[in-house]
């Protein structure tokens, strides 16, 4: 029997999580980065960010197609809405 690699031990730790806790954890962490604001909820949206994009990262191999592009497009639409609140408008 071999030992597992370090990717598959993260990954079945994340599978013990349950989804619905991971996506509310997602959820409220954007949602309250966009309604503070300022410095505290940018870095809450660039944590989201940051930690999506591992997530994602570590799933990649196990993904179809179709559920590489829309995760995909979540990172990108979240690295647009975090580029936007730090830019402040002219």
């Amino acid at each position: 029997m071999t030992d597992p690699t370090t990717r598959e031990t993260l990954v079945n730790r994340l599978f013990r999580i349950p989804t619905k806790v991971t996506t509310a954890a997602f959820v409220v962490a954007i949602l309250v980065g966009l309604v503070v604001g300022g410095p505290v909820g940018w870095v809450l949206l660039g944590a989201s960010v940051i930690v999506f994009a591992a997530m994602l990262a570590l799933m990649w191999p196990d993904l179809s197609t179709v559920e590489r592009m829309l995760r995909l497009a979540v990172l990108v639409f979240l690295v647009a809405v975090s580029v936007v609140r730090l830019v402040p408008a002219t």
